[in-house]
């Protein structure tokens, strides 16, 4: 949207890169959630209206009825971006660290999941004109996307990273990005990063994947993405390295659209649920080669 789907490490980084065990996360703390679950986020049991009903303190209305009546939870994902959600090339199935998360809070709700893979930057809109009732796929908690939606607290943290072909430049900060060109994702928040710079050529493509498509051809000078997407491109055999300490960190969070409080708080619950149990830290370790990118670090 992120990715967007969040989006300084050491120099150990890069240490970690070669070695395939990269991607260390970020900082800041959001203030994004307009809502908190009235209720003990313990796992609640029950229909989902009784789940609802005891989490809320009162029986879910708006959005949050719909849902809970419906029994199940349209979830907005990106299916090209490895590797926190991507299609199984042996089962067909999408599969992802973004995938166990929304299957897991539907769980805590008694919720099951209809998975929707939209174009990423149709997303917000599509919050907004209820084609789906949240997004969990890496999105960024920035200014802009706070004006149209609302957001839980962060499930997890990234840095946004440039990566180069083996033999690049290593860049020192983004000053060393003027005059050369950069492919990013449309509608991403490292495309709106790089916008900043006028002295920096943007080339925008669909997904990260055209855009790293583009780099190992040699059309552009360096991809800005997330860090995991970086390690899982390097992981993959693909000639690329990160170049420098990442430019910036952020939250990310689910997003759903404005002024659903119930539903925001029953979204928020299971964030923090997820988060004190432990579930999030054993979904990013798997996905994320032992790595716990759901805390600061």
């Amino acid at each position: 949207m992120t990715k967007g789907k969040t989006y300084t490490l050491a120099a150990v980084l890069l240490v970690a890169v070669v070695a395939m065990v990269a991607f260390a996360v970020g900082c800041g703390s959001s203030s994004s959630s307009s809502s908190s679950p009235s209720a003990s986020s313990a796992a609640v049991t029950g229909t989902p209206m009784e789940i609802a009903t005891k989490i809320l303190g009162h029986a879910p209305t708006g959005l949050a009825a719909t849902i809970v009546n419906r029994g199940s939870v349209i979830v907005a994902n990106d299916a090209n971006y490895p590797p926190q959600s991507s299609i199984d090339q042996a089962t067909g199935k999408l599969v992802g660290f973004d995938v166990d998360v929304a299957d897991q809070m539907a769980k805590l709700l008694g919720l099951t999941v209809d998975f929707k893979n939209p174009a990423w930057e149709t997303v917000p809109t599509g919050l907004q004109r209820d084609k789906f009732d949240v997004s969990i796929g890496s999105m960024p908690v920035t200014p802009q996307l706070e004006k149209e939606l609302a957001f839980t607290a962060p499930y997890y943290y990234a840095p946004g990273q440039v990566v180069v072909r083996k033999g690049g430049l290593q860049i020192t900060g983004v000053t060393d990005l003027f005059g050369k060109t950069v492919g990013a994702g449309a509608a991403t928040h490292y495309y709106d990063f790089l916008k900043s710079y006028p002295k920096i050529s943007v080339k925008t493509y669909a997904d990260d994947a055209g855009a790293l498509s583009d780099l190992g051809a040699g059309n552009v000078d360096f991809v800005m993405t997330a860090s995991s997407i970086g390690r899982a491109a390097i992981a993959s055999g693909q000639s690329f390295v990160f170049s420098g300490k990442p430019l910036y960190y952020q939250d990310l969070a689910f997003a759903t659209k404005k002024d659903e409080p119930d539903w925001l708080a029953l979204l928020d619950h299971t964030v923090k649920a997820m988060h004190e149990n432990g579930q999030l830290t054993a979904m990013s370790k798997k996905w994320y080669h032992g790595l716990d990118l759901t805390v600061k670090q």
